[in-house]
């Protein structure tokens, strides 16, 4: 079907717009990806159960009432055998003829019954403190931990973002190189036919272009691969085509130190292995208290359906102490197990610190290497179109082999590549030293 060209604007213009809306940010990609990911939902399920043990430390110190109930069928029917020789004493002969014991039965064979009892913990010898403690440390933890995954997540949606980016550069490059390749191919063919040149430059020129196909089909397929990529971190199809926007970062201007200690006050992984260490010695000091008396009141009711019984239910109320005074080493051992972990935690803490200061140093490095690249790439794309030209008229001229333009034509699409490998390398280092000192 012919489109008239009275609609050729509209379509030019729908396809236009298509574009647009199919452009996104890198703050829109974050957003999808945050969504879309998975181990961001795992993280944040840690975060709840977290959530709930540390209620579940909190209703510990408060009452419970546990009820229960049975029906049980006896085998035979309890019975007490009651000696009643005192009772025929002084009868004379009509005590003897009275039995001396009575069988009484105690219960029927059919037995019900029922209890409830109320308690609750007055004394623990700070046990219940200390695992409340252990709970809100953990929890901590776990939302340093779900922030840790979300920046990580970022760094990783960037690194793609910009890998698409690249690509398309690539790709680009690799098809402006062809072409120009190409074209130098018609003008060798026209001098040979033209008997200025030899069959060896046009042997040369095919090769040249040959080549130039090759690496066109690796770009093309780089850049596919890099969509895919880019596409499972947003949970998205992977044949969907991405359409990043290009943009410019701005270089974090703060010296090495001030960015140092900025990562130190600000990094999750720091923050989050303080937390853990403080929970597991309160989980020690938690266990440490077990071996204290553990005091505490209750109420109870028991009901058993006897009918030898005058009253059948009975209340009770009362004060309860447990003392595990002797446990041949269990609780010390449980508590020194706990403290040894907290202490490996403080150790790695440290090592983390070192590791997190080196991060913070290289990510800086890299933004002030690929910014001063960019500089030294476009001075060096500009030399290389003027010296490109030249070349291929001294070519045309007789002044110059094959081999000085073929150099002239790969020196440039270096020099392509160089240019945006540089600007994407400083965007991602700028990206890189935000999650490197904890703030992206």
């Amino acid at each position: 079907m012919a489109f008239s060209g009275k609609f050729f604007p509209l379509w030019l213009g729908l396809a236009v717009l298509s574009k647009l809306v199919l452009a996104e940010s890198l703050q829109q990609a974050w957003q999808q990806a945050e969504q879309a990911s998975n181990s961001l939902r795992a993280e944040a399920r840690k975060v709840a159960g977290a959530r709930q043990q540390e209620a579940a430390s909190h209703a510990a110190a408060g009452p419970a009432l546990t009820v229960d109930a049975g029906v049980s069928q006896l085998d035979s029917t309890p019975t007490a055998r009651l000696d009643i020789s005192p009772l025929s004493q002084g009868l004379g002969a009509l005590g003897a003829h009275l039995p001396s014991t009575v069988d009484a039965p105690l219960s029927n064979r059919d037995v019900r019954y029922a209890n409830a009892r109320l308690s609750l913990p007055l004394y623990t010898g700070g046990r219940l403190a200390a695992m409340q403690q252990a709970a809100a440390a953990a929890t901590s933890a776990s939302q340093y931990a779900q922030e840790q995954a979300r920046q990580s997540l970022r760094l990783q949606v960037a690194e793609a973002y910009f890998n698409v980016l690249r690509a398309r550069h690539a790709a680009s490059v690799a098809s402006q190189y062809l072409q120009s390749l190409q074209s130098y191919q018609r003008d060798v063919n026209n001098f040979f036919r033209k008997g200025v040149v030899a069959r060896g430059d046009v042997l040369g020129a095919e090769l040249a272009v040959a080549d130039a196909q090759q690496k066109q089909i690796s770009a093309r397929q780089a850049e596919s691969l890099s969509q895919s990529a880019y596409n499972r971190l947003l949970g998205r199809d992977f044949s969907q085509p991405a359409q990043p926007d290009e943009l410019s970062l701005s270089g974090d201007k703060r010296s090495l130190a001030e960015l140092q200690d900025r990562a130190l006050q600000m990094r999750p992984e720091l923050a989050g292995l303080a937390e853990w260490s403080a929970s597991l010695q309160a989980s020690a000091r938690s266990v440490r208290a077990e071996s204290q008396p553990q005091v505490g009141v209750y109420a109870a009711y028991s009901y058993l359906n006897n009918p030898y019984l005058v009253n059948k239910g009975v209340g009770s109320v009362g004060l309860g102490v447990s003392w595990t005074v002797f446990d041949s080493g269990l609780i010390r051992a449980r508590a020194g197990s706990a403290s040894e972990q907290a202490m490996a935690i403080e150790d790695q803490l440290h090592e983390v610190q070192s590791l997190i200061a080196l991060d913070v140093q290289r990510a800086h490095s890299q933004q002030i290497e690929a910014a001063e690249r960019i500089k030294v790439a476009q001075a060096a794309l500009q030399s290389a179109d003027e010296f490109l030209s030249i070349q291929r008229d001294r070519y045309r001229n007789g002044l110059a082999n094959q081999t000085e333009v073929l150099a002239a034509e790969a020196r440039r699409a270096d020099g392509q590549r160089n240019l945006f490998n540089a600007r994407y390398d400083h965007a991602l280092a700028v990206v890189a030293l935000q999650r490197a000192i904890g703030e992206l």
